[in-house]
């Protein structure tokens, strides 16, 4: 395995070579890009970094109702997948929201089962594989597909090549109460790319307002007061159990810190340090 990262917040704001070169000071040995240029694939290759994945554009149009809007979204993910194919890329990254945030995820379903099947083809066909999240999406509606098991067998089932797979991410597993080991233990061979990022679960919060929020507490960023993200190691998931799990399944990809902690956050010297405390605790376990 190799330990990655996703670019935070103001690292955006640094020029890329200089976050590439500290990168690679570090220790990080990949990262995940957001937009893929021909330029940002050979700098990131100067300091021997690999492009853990690069984020696929167009997916809020494949669950649009609108047959246009449908169209013009496949046709664009396709492209971007042929795009970052001839760079060399083979792993790219999404999330399935939709524009309308009260449409269910029934309905999303519906319409993803007739615009998706032609996208895993064409990665299929470029031999790239396309690692899906599972971000809930926003509340109160949390309308993102693809999020729970239940939803991942409906996906698999309709796109079954194995160019259609996972964005293993156990921080959004352990907030929605679901079990990331058996996860893994069902869906193991489904993991394309994993993000690392921890989840605290503050049971007195959950007790006073169990996890319908609080009415009269302010949430702390990149969460909903009971429960918030954080860095590896200082969350409620053994790293250590999850990373020889992944193992156990024969994942030998990357692992890319997603920085998402309020205690690290609003500059880039605390990003620096989040993400550099996040690869010294992820590398114990990690070989």
């Amino acid at each position: 395995m190799k330990i990655g990262l996703r670019i935070p917040g103001t690292a955006r704001q640094l020029p890329f070579e200089t976050f590439c070169q500290w990168c690679r000071d570090t220790g990080f040995q990949s990262v995940d890009l957001g937009t893929v240029t021909p330029e940002a694939v050979a700098t990131a290759a100067r300091y021997n970094l690999e492009i853990g994945t690069a984020d696929l554009p167009g997916t809020r149009d494949l669950l649009s109702p609108d047959p246009a809007r449908q169209e013009q979204g496949v046709a664009a993910v396709r492209a971007a997948i042929e795009s970052a194919a001839a760079l060399g890329i083979r792993r790219m990254f999404c999330v399935f929201v939709p524009e309308d945030r009260n449409q269910s995820r029934a309905r999303s379903f519906d319409i993803w089962k007739e615009t998706f099947p032609s996208v895993v083809a064409t990665a299929a066909a470029h031999g790239v594989r396309i690692a899906m999240e599972g971000w809930p999406g926003p509340g109160p509606t949390y309308p993102a597909l693809g999020c729970t098991p239940e939803t991942w067998r409906a996906m698999f089932a309709v796109c079954p090549d194995p160019a259609f797979g996972l964005n293993y991410d156990p921080s959004h597993l352990l907030r929605l109460g679901i079990d990331p080991f058996r996860a893994l233990d069902e869906f193991g061979d489904r993991v394309v790319h994993a993000h690392g990022k921890d989840t605290e679960i503050d049971p007195e919060r959950l007790y006073e307002h169990g996890n319908v929020g609080p009415t009269f507490r302010k949430p702390k960023p990149f969460g909903e007061s009971w429960w918030r993200y954080t860095i590896p190691g200082e969350g409620s998931l053994p790293w250590g159990r999850l990373i020889a799990r992944l193992e156990d399944h024969g994942f030998d990809g990357v692992i890319a810190v997603e920085l998402e902690d309020y205690r690290y956050h609003g500059s880039w010297e605390r990003e620096a340090e989040g993400l550099r405390r996040s690869r010294d605790y992820l590398a114990q376990w990690v070989r």
